[in-house]
């Protein structure tokens, strides 16, 4: 049997990896359904809320760079096209999330500075704008993998890089200019900066090919202990947009955890696949519950009025999105497996 710790091998499905991202894909969910379709939602689901905007981002992160970390076969190579889609999806992603909410949810007439806004990414619009950010760093990731895998396996180059990301929180910009806001922190809207929050990857890329041993907690724990008395000494949450450092450096210790708490039940239970659905279909269920808020907002207002209808929803959403795609790959597998007629004999 597998140690708790074990790396997975580089032919089989990271089980400890989908896992974690369908946690984090159910938290960010439920996140959503208290911040756009509750009212008045209550200090319960409020605190749940502001859970998940923590541990998300910097946790999609990393696990996005454990994936790239992991041991590959040798001699694997993928097409242009295969390399080339998760960029284009992403892409296509944003743009649905973003048109989605400026028209459903902001309300905003369709003109040509609203599809310039939105096609060039100079503004970002509310929850579309961390998946703008993955799609630069998919792009970054396409044409500077060697680079990224090398600085995330050493330790000192990656002290080194995160440093200097961090740095980049103390700079701030208002400037309305296509891509910027996924980059550096902005101060005219919600925005997830990816110069800030990369230490997340680089770090995921060391986990993909180490495991977490008990002295990484030591460290994790510190920051986080020091994330949590800075919250109760000030009465106040950190400040999310732009983030500050001790925001995204913040959920060391519960990421860590969560990695650690995921990879020891991969290897010792065998978890059923339909359960790491949403992990493995991350972007699908992200989008797909944005739009079915924003046209709740957009038909409905905000008909969620208690803690326990948020959850329940939440549980349905994931519930109905699992279902579909479980139902069509089974579908895709039997169209696979089913005989093809034989050639008609020539004449």
């Amino acid at each position: 049997m597998a140690g708790p710790n074990s790396m997975p091998s580089p032919t089989s499905r990271a089980a400890d990896l989908d896992l974690m991202k369908t946690v984090l894909v159910v938290g960010m969910i439920g996140a959503h359904v208290v911040q756009l379709i509750t009212f008045r939602a209550k200090p319960e689901a409020a605190m749940f809320a502001e859970y998940a905007n923590l541990v998300s981002f910097s946790g999609f992160l990393f696990t996005f760079g454990i994936g790239l970390g992991l041991p590959k076969p040798e001699g694997r190579t993928r097409s242009v096209v295969a390399r080339v889609r998760p960029s284009l999806l992403l892409l296509l992603a944003v743009y649905a999330s973003s048109f989605g909410f400026a028209l459903l949810v902001d309300r905003k007439p369709l003109n040509a500075e609203l599809m310039l806004d939105v096609l060039t990414m100079r503004r970002l619009f509310g929850w579309s704008e961390f998946l703008a950010t993955f799609f630069v760093l998919s792009v970054v990731t396409l044409v500077a993998r060697p680079a990224l895998l090398t600085v995330g396996r050493n330790p000192w180059l990656l002290v080194a890089a995160t440093l200097l990301c961090l740095a980049t929180t103390f700079y701030t910009t208002g400037a309305i200019f296509p891509l910027l806001p996924t980059l550096v922190g902005h101060t005219g809207f919600a925005n997830f900066p990816l110069l800030a929050y990369l230490p997340w990857f680089l770090v995921g890329i060391w986990y993909g090919s180490h495991p977490v041993r008990a002295w990484h907690f030591v460290p994790a724990t510190a920051i986080t202990a020091g994330l949590y008395w800075v919250t109760i000494e000030t009465g106040q949450f950190q400040q999310r947009f732009p983030p500050t450092i001790l925001w995204i450096v913040g959920p060391a210790a519960i990421l860590l955890a969560y990695l650690a708490v995921c990879r020891f039940l991969a290897a010792r239970v065998r978890l059923p696949a339909v359960w790491l659905t949403p992990g493995r279909h991350v972007l699908s269920f992200l989008v797909l519950s944005n739009l079915g808020f924003f046209l709740t907002r957009y038909l409905m207002g905000k008909p969620v009025r208690t803690t326990l209808a948020a959850g329940l929803v939440t549980l349905a959403i994931v519930a109905a999105l699992t279902a579909g795609w479980y139902l069509w790959e089974t579908l895709r597998k039997r169209a696979a497996t089913r005989p093809q007629p034989e050639p008609a004999p020539a004449r």
